[in-house]
């Protein structure tokens, strides 16, 4: 596999001259020009196509392959541009397997996660994009991230493949009945409290369920000298998470709110949930509860920070554990419990995730597809798991692969009420949220330091949403 890094250098010379309104990740940014295409892929032949996809479960499961798909692809090259840790490592054993099966070679694209969104749009816009590309998607990221899928996508309606996807993944696949998208992702809890319960059991606490036993959990381990909750703010995108993870507990309190936010009927300023929430955040932070210099702090020692018992609690994936474990061989345990600001007892369901999409202009159709007919096979699933040391678990519909889920996600799930997992996350379930999570995280921060009003960030992520539904011409904000 040849494997490429694009630096910021060679980013910032590409976008030269780009349009504005490719700025940011704000979702402003749109594939809005005119770029070639070449036109909608032919049927697979029967070598490459039909005759590949049966083999899924069976000889090509094992590695093998028909001598007509090796002699179809011989010597031909894909693409793929990916934002760094949405592939990793964790594709590298399945991509070599791939180049063998075929006698094709991967180009492999990783760009910088600040400089991504920027260099796919002009990419898109200007007919250059690799035979295959990635977005972070949710259910309304094809329509602001793309724009034009019918254009800028292969279309994969009706694809073998399609039936592994659990239906909560393909609503970030799909757009306007069309299958464009492929997700592989895990389905542990994402960025709930993961906490040291030995340390709680020595001191006598309990898992908090409400902001007040919050409170007092945290008064109580910051008396022993202990980082109550450990807050990487300096990372830029962690903190705003526990405003965002319990989307639940603000649908719940009033009832339509996401709905209305996705007709434009609704507002995130004047929310009384979400300024109780932002409260109950800056007093944490006003208490220290988030360490003496959260803002200035980023996650890169936080596992250590748990094996030095120096912190107690974190936002974190339920793999975290396991990671804490082989980081510091720490003899603690550990458990899981939810974000209780707001009291919140909802669980953060997420269908959104790192997806893959087939560039229409690519000249190397068939290939594509049969990249996506590859990854989707059971030996590529437990590869990209196995190769996976932060998750625990993939969620495909594969019996066969052998899952590794973690005795404390088996036992957390089992506290958690099914009826309290029907909400999506706030930045999923809503549109043109999520383009503007570092803006709210800049702003979250300037409300701590006393420079802005809580109702301001929730104005400005109004403002902000409002102009991306504009780039995007929804009737809703016409």
């Amino acid at each position: 596999m040849k494997r490429k890094v694009i630096s910021a250098i060679l980013c910032a010379s590409m976008l030269t001259g780009m349009l504005a309104g490719c700025g940011g990740g704000s979702g402003s940014s749109s594939a809005a020009s005119d770029a070639g295409s070449a036109g909608e892929a032919s049927e697979a032949p029967a070598s490459a196509g039909s005759d590949a996809g049966e083999a899924s479960d069976a000889g090509s499961e094992a590695g093998g392959s028909s001598a007509a798909a090796t002699e179809d692809f011989s010597g031909q090259e894909l693409s793929i541009l990916v934002s760094a840790g949405w592939m990793d490592n964790r594709y590298d054993e399945t991509i070599a397997r791939f180049e063998d099966t075929y006698d094709v070679t991967v180009d492999l694209q990783t760009i910088p996660a600040d400089q991504y969104s920027d260099l796919l749009q002009s990419k898109l816009t200007t007919d250059s994009c690799a035979d295959i590309f990635w977005i972070q998607s949710n259910p309304f990221a094809i329509e602001s991230v793309i724009v034009d899928p019918e254009k800028y996508c292969i279309d994969f309606t009706g694809a073998e493949w399609a039936a592994k996807m659990p239906e909560a993944r393909l609503s970030s696949c799909e757009y306007d009945g069309k299958l464009y998208g492929l997700q592989i992702w895990h389905n542990s809890p994402e960025y709930v409290m993961v906490y040291n319960k030995t340390m709680f059991d020595e001191l006598n606490l309990t898992a908090p369920k409400t902001y007040a036993e919050l409170l007092t959990v945290c008064e109580k381990l910051a008396a022993e000298g202990i980082t109550p909750w450990f807050m990487p703010g300096a990372d830029g995108w962690q903190h705003q998470l526990a405003f965002f993870q319990i989307g639940g507990v603000y649908e719940e309190t009033k009832p339509g709110l996401y709905e209305g936010l996705n007709n434009n009927t609704e507002t995130f300023a004047d929310n009384e949930k979400m300024l109780e929430v932002l409260g109950q955040f800056k007093e944490l932070s006003d208490k220290g509860y988030f360490g003496e210099d959260w803002i200035g702090t980023d996650s890169t020692n936080m596992s250590n920070e748990f094996g030095d018992r120096n912190c107690a609690m974190a936002m974190a994936n339920s793999s975290f554990i396991k990671q804490i474990q082989e980081d510091t061989g720490t003899s603690d345990e550990f458990g899981l419990f939810l974000i209780p600001l707001g009291d919140n007892d909802t669980f953060p369901t997420n269908p959104a995730g790192p997806t893959m999409f087939g560039y229409n202009g690519t000249e190397h159709p068939e290939l594509v597809k049969e990249f996506f007919n590859f990854v989707c096979e059971t030996q590529s699933l437990q590869e990209i798991l196995d190769n996976s040391p932060a998750y625990t678990n993939i969620h495909m519909n594969d019996d066969a692969v052998e899952q590794h889920w973690l005795p404390e996600e088996e036992a957390f799930m089992s506290t958690v009420d099914e009826s309290k997992m029907g909400t999506p996350v706030l930045q999923t379930g809503t549109k043109y949220t999520n383009d503007y999570w570092m803006n709210f995280g800049a702003d979250l921060i300037a409300y701590c330091q006393g420079t802005m009003e809580a109702n301001d960030v929730l104005k400005n992520m109004d403002s902000n949403r409002a102009e991306a539904a504009g780039v995007a011409g929804d009737p809703a904000w016409q």
